[in-house]
């Protein structure tokens, strides 16, 4: 059987993709190297997902943000992905001001509300982006939404549409939506894993063009590869993006082609380390009821209800503090350069970095160590992670369509991938699979759920994953590694 495309890479792009796909009634098949899927940098990130105010104007990638920001509430409530709609804050600390120029950092308006200048950019880049509720607060009014944080705060930008979501799930509704219509549809399995895309030994033969992907096992026998017929290739392949553009480059030069079909890749992937520290909280603390966060009642109060953000820079969004839908404490990302795009090993030096900001933020002394004998012994800690984020020498998406190839790559997906996930996806498919492949007609749309079947209550995942005792649940006949430390804790 021929199908209408290859996705390499099951990260939540490579399955936001997949599902998209199969939803506009194309024949697609993902294939994941890893056991399990989501076992990359979509397993190590924090569950926020932004409104792309700290996105280049005028990229791609706000573009896509934006559109999967209008869909997510949606997608979340038929799938039943826990979500907490709650909005953030982008806060200003004294460490962001210059004492010196003390009377220069704030600027009036016409009712001489002073509010510092760099948020003021923050403020005006919101509205930009789409965030027109966006709305400055004082000190006063941030220390009210959010008691757990140090006075020392003296103000903040509201950007009410930022969500807490549980990062494991979201892309598992992908995963299991996905199946639903591959199996309804007579096409099987549409999800592989342990099985990876050899590439190098690929074909592509312009007169028909058709490629044959070469694959092969990675969990055990090896001499189980297959190759799979296909009308075009999608790259999600996450940090080695470039590696298996690259690697295609080398196939097209043995049937004739080459970089005259298929150029070299426009970035080149810079592993950008993002370190977690993990803390959990107070079970007795409870909001009280009278509170103006009466909604949040079952928060305690030495948690931040909404993430807490610095100033971004051009470089990076900074390190969030915020509590996940579990009640967790997290204090992460870093983001530090690396050349190698697998070490995810802890560094104890960051880990004290990382206190050291949180005890700044709650005012109160956070530890960086979960060895008692340490100095830094912290017994609240509850767990630590590391994320490589697939960083490029490109600020936006590197997503192209190289038609002569019937190859597209999906590279550059930084820190905001799973927010941008819905609309990488619809832009993948729609503005660039359609152009190589005609919507095909093999199958109607009326014979796949256009409505997925909702995932079941987390209560119910969190007894199945207990008595399964081997890190899995099982969803609708298959099972799934909770690969995401967050999910996980």
């Amino acid at each position: 059987m021929v199908v209408d495309t290859v996705i390499i890479g099951g990260g939540v792009v490579g399955l936001s993709i997949l599902r998209t796909a199969l939803l506009s009634g194309y024949n697609a098949i993902l294939l994941e190297r890893n056991p399990h899927l989501c076992d990359g940098a979509s397993g190590r990130n924090s569950g926020v997902i932004c409104t792309g105010v700290d996105a280049a104007p005028g990229s791609l990638e706000r573009a896509l943000i934006r559109d999967s920001i209008s869909r997510v509430r949606e997608f979340c409530e038929d799938h039943n992905v826990p979500k907490r709609d709650c909005g953030s804050l982008v806060c200003l600390w004294p460490l962001d001001c210059d004492e010196k120029k003390v009377e220069n950092e704030y600027e009036f308006g016409d009712d001489g509300e002073g509010v510092n200048k760099k948020l003021r950019l923050i403020l005006r880049d919101s509205h930009i982006a789409g965030d027109a509720d966006a709305a400055y607060l004082d000190s006063e009014a941030v220390a009210t939404l959010e008691p757990s944080l140090s006075t020392k705060c003296k103000g903040a930008v509201h950007i009410p549409g930022e969500i807490v979501v549980d990062p494991w799930l979201f892309p598992l509704a992908m995963a299991t939506h996905s199946r639903e219509i591959g199996e309804k549809a007579g096409l099987g399995d549409v999800i592989q894993t342990g099985r990876e895309v050899v590439m190098e030994k690929s074909e592509f033969d312009k007169n028909s063009g058709l490629w044959s992907v070469a694959t092969r096992s990675t969990c055990g026998d090896e001499n189980d590869s297959t190759v799979i017929s296909s009308k075009s290739v999608i790259n999600a392949a996450g940090i080695d993006a470039d590696v298996m553009q690259l690697k295609a480059i080398l196939a097209l030069r043995g049937t004739g082609g080459g970089s005259s079909v298929l150029p070299s890749p426009t970035f080149e992937a810079r592993p950008r380390r993002g370190q977690y520290i993990v803390y959990s909280t107070p079970k007795l603390d409870k909001c009280d009821e009278t509170t103006t966060n009466s909604r949040w009642v079952d928060i305690p109060k030495t948690v931040p209800i909404r993430p807490i953000q610095p100033i971004p820079t051009e470089r990076t969004k900074g390190i969030f503090v915020y509590s996940t839908l579990y009640n967790q404490i997290v204090v992460g990302p870093t983001a530090k350069d690396q050349s190698s795009r697998t070490n995810n090993t802890l560094d104890p030096e960051v880990a004290k970095e990382l206190a050291a900001y949180a005890s700044r933020i709650f005012d109160r002394t956070m530890g960086s160590s979960q060895s008692a004998s340490d100095i830094d012994f912290d017994c609240n800690i509850i767990g630590e992670y590391v994320g490589i984020r697939p960083g490029t020498t490109k600020r936006d998406y590197q997503i192209h369509l190289h038609y002569p190839a019937k190859f597209i790559t999906v590279g550059g997906i930084r820190s905001t991938g799973l927010t941008a996930s819905l609309g990488i996806g619809r832009h993948v498919v729609q503005t660039l699979l359609s152009p190589l492949i005609p919507k095909p007609e093999h199958f109607m749309t009326s014979t796949h759920p256009l409505k997925p079947t909702p995932l079941p209550d987390v209560v119910e995942l969190v007894r199945d994953y207990h008595a399964r005792s081997d890190g899995t649940i099982a969803i609708h006949g298959h099972a799934y590694k909770v690969t995401h430390p967050l999910t996980k804790m």
